[in-house]
């Protein structure tokens, strides 16, 4: 749907143009035969994405198919992508080369950095944040880079909660450098076990203990106490996190984390079958010389104007491939704007809605698919975003009976944390309307009583 900004001044404004007086002499040259004749039979007061839902669903009356409905998520998620983003980010303005090196003629880009930096910051409650990185799994792995250059203690810990694919990069990432992973199991109650971890930290000298808030079956983890276990022990707290997350919960500062990685995929970025994505990292002011990256700092030129330049850069390009903090890392520019334009969209205000609207939605599944015989709730903790669901037979089945009704039920669970082959992971966010969470607890109903064998 494109973004067609047209208050009652920019139509009367064009129509001078014209000549004309009114949008009916517009279309006048049209055969009244072709034409409707009356105002659409739209509702009025909706928003931009029903507005996107009723066409869709009218036009699928046409061609005979619907699109999927989404439920999956894990760390990328299907979300409501307002049409000013793409409006915005197609502009000549952002299209210019990519010259970030040369600021005497980058100055938006630049710019557009800075900004990204200072949300990350806000969000975060961390000093310093850099100008993105590829996504949250390689951003964790660098900051975990970060800890054991800090700490020289090569050793890091990682608690079985957390999301399985970013704990593959880093656990890669750690065996070329050398650096031993250890995991902590996770307690009865989904989240990490805080004893456990007390028990690894105390026979280990770990450089750091990340964090996952919330963790990757979706539940809100004790992070005070464990932040707390953590540090006693020496250990860098690296909090990972959904960042959407961070307008409901406490800030990764708020409970002594140093560093703070995440993937911002959710802040105007479609899910696009897993990528490109979105990595951002921050840090407190002291590890800002060895966090990857660059760093886009803000000062005033000779005219007493607003000027920004790169302040710190720490990547092979710009010094001596030896001294460099990390070789790999880049900043995702196109990604960076539109999650930029997004957060600045919403502002402070909007962004607690969207967090209060995701906390809704996902109780309102909880609730419904509670009631379904046989179905369960194995972790009743508060959770963000997901949950998991206990089903009476194999995840993967339900996963391929919601397929054939157009729905993309979650990801089945076996092997991760504790978790069983009739777990399966269940994700809702701002864009799945009531009537489609109904929709799903209908399709457990059905699976819980036929198996998926029924009409």
């Amino acid at each position: 749907m494109p973004y067609v900004p047209h208050a009652d001044e920019d139509i009367r404004q064009m129509l001078a143009v014209m000549g004309l007086d009114s949008i009916e002499q517009l279309f006048s040259h049209l055969p009244s035969n072709v034409r409707l004749g009356r105002d659409i039979d739209l509702p009025l007061g909706l928003s931009e994405e029903e507005v996107r839902n009723w066409f869709s669903c009218a036009a699928s009356i046409n061609h005979g198919t619907t699109e999927l409905v989404s439920f999956l998520g894990g760390g990328v998620y299907d979300t409501v992508i307002p049409a000013v983003i793409d409006a915005l980010v197609s502009r000549s303005e952002f299209l210019t080369a990519y010259t970030p090196y040369q600021p005497e003629v980058s100055q938006g880009t630049l710019q557009a950095i800075y900004e990204w930096q200072s949300f990350v910051c806000r969000l975060t409650g961390l000093a310093v944040a850099n100008a993105s990185m590829y996504d949250g799994a390689t951003a964790l792995a660098e900051a975990c880079q970060v800890a054991v250059a800090t700490k020289r203690k090569p050793l890091v810990v990682l608690p079985a909660t957390l999301n399985p694919r970013w704990a593959r990069v880093v656990r890669t990432s750690m065996r070329g450098a050398g650096i031993a992973v250890v995991e902590v199991p996770a307690g009865i109650a989904g989240t990490t076990d805080a004893a456990a971890l007390e028990s690894v930290l105390a026979n280990a000298q770990a450089a750091a203990f990340v964090l996952p808030n919330p963790n990757y079956l979706g539940l809100v983890e004790p992070v005070a106490e464990l932040s707390a276990v953590a540090k006693a022990a020496g250990a860098i707290v690296i909090a990972a996190v959904n960042p959407v997350s961070l307008t409901l919960l406490k800030s990764p500062a708020e409970y002594g984390a140093e560093l703070c990685v995440g993937e911002a995929q959710p802040f105007g970025i479609p899910p696009t079958w897993g990528g490109p994505l979105l990595g951002f990292l921050s840090c407190t002011d002291e590890h800002k010389r060895r966090i990857p990256g660059r760093i886009v700092g803000r000062t005033t030129d000779s005219r007493g104007q607003d000027g920004y330049v790169l302040t710190l850069q720490t990547r092979e390009q710009h010094i001596r491939r030896e001294k460099a903090t990390s070789n790999i890392c880049s900043n995702q520019g196109l990604n960076m704007m539109r999650a930029t334009i997004y957060l600045a969209m919403l502002g402070a205000g909007g962004l607690v809605e969207l967090g209060e609207a995701n906390r809704a939605r996902i109780e309102a599944l909880r609730k419904r698919a509670a009631a379904v015989p046989g179905v369960t709730l194995p972790y009743t903790g508060p959770v963000f975003n997901e949950t998991v669901l206990r089903l009476p037979r194999p995840a993967r089945e339900f996963r391929a009976f919601a397929r054939k009704h157009g729905v993309l039920a979650g990801i089945p669970l076996d092997g991760v944390a504790d978790c069983g082959p009739n777990d399966i992971l269940v994700a809702v966010t701002e864009k799945r309307a009531l009537y489609q969470i109904d929709q799903y607890a209908a399709l457990l109903a059905e699976f819980a009583a036929t198996g998926g064998k029924g009409k």
